[in-house]
């Protein structure tokens, strides 16, 4: 990674996103320790915007999912309504997505619209950015049932049905605020992705910094406090509504 870039303003692609975990988990920090970071960062985001209030956490069955459970757990800890409605059933959860489903106490529902009634937010906690086909069934079903209610959605990495790498919605709706981790991807900034992101905030989750030399990200954000030099080299420079090569 070229020494001319800001590392702060690195994008990376699903793939070496994965590979960034990859990496922190042969460096010693541990997947569920990841997810539970991850979960703790979302619960926190959404406790300096809004106050108390009733809250549903729309879980997927996969590491998305875990993040929720974690967010649920610690809302819940700090006085918040929660309840959560899965996709799937709690026994068909593996790995530290299980390990986090099974330190929550509380019920857990069916992912269906019948899960947001006395909603005052949503969280959607149900496929990450690495989702490549479009959402289809309760998952459609629920998150669209929410903006057609005009519930506030706190989306975990980016809406669900939002493409990682391009941006492309495949049945996302809009939420209000995305809390994603160690660095954005370029679908949190190119088009529709960035109009359904809202603010995103970018979360620590223990990744070392070091991982981001071992990934040499090739695609950087083109905003002020990146201070790239015009065509340092064959990069891409992403805004918000389109990509660049140099």
């Amino acid at each position: 990674m070229g020494t001319e870039f800001n590392p702060q303003c690195a994008l990376l692609d699903v793939n070496q996103a994965g590979d960034a975990d990859r990496l922190a988990v042969e460096a010693g920090v541990s997947v569920a320790d990841m997810m539970e970071h991850a979960g703790k960062a979302v619960a926190r985001e959404i406790a300096r915007r809004w106050s108390v209030r009733s809250i549903v956490v729309l879980c997927g069955p996969g590491n998305n999912g875990g993040d929720g459970f974690v967010a649920a757990r610690h809302l819940a800890d700090a006085g918040w309504p929660v309840r959560v409605a899965l996709l799937g059933t709690r026994g068909s959860l593996v790995g530290p997505a299980r390990y986090h489903a099974d330190r929550w106490l509380g019920g857990v529902e069916p992912l269906s619209h019948l899960a947001l009634q006395g909603a005052g937010l949503v969280v959607d906690a149900l496929f990450g950015a690495g989702l490549s086909r479009a959402l289809e069934g309760p998952a459609r079903e629920t998150l669209a049932a929410a903006a057609d209610q005009g519930l506030t959605i706190i989306a975990v990495d980016v809406p669900s049905g939002v493409l990682g790498d391009t941006g492309e919605a495949l049945g996302a709706v809009a939420a209000a605020l995305t809390v994603t981790f160690f660095r954005k991807k370029p679908g949190h900034l190119l088009l529709p992705g960035r109009l359904l992101c809202g603010e995103l905030v970018v979360a620590d989750i223990g990744i070392p910094a070091s991982v981001l030399e071992e990934v040499d990200p090739d695609t950087f954000e083109n905003a002020p406090l990146c201070g790239l030099p015009p065509c340092p080299g064959r990069r891409k420079m992403v805004t918000n509504t389109t990509a660049a090569t140099h």
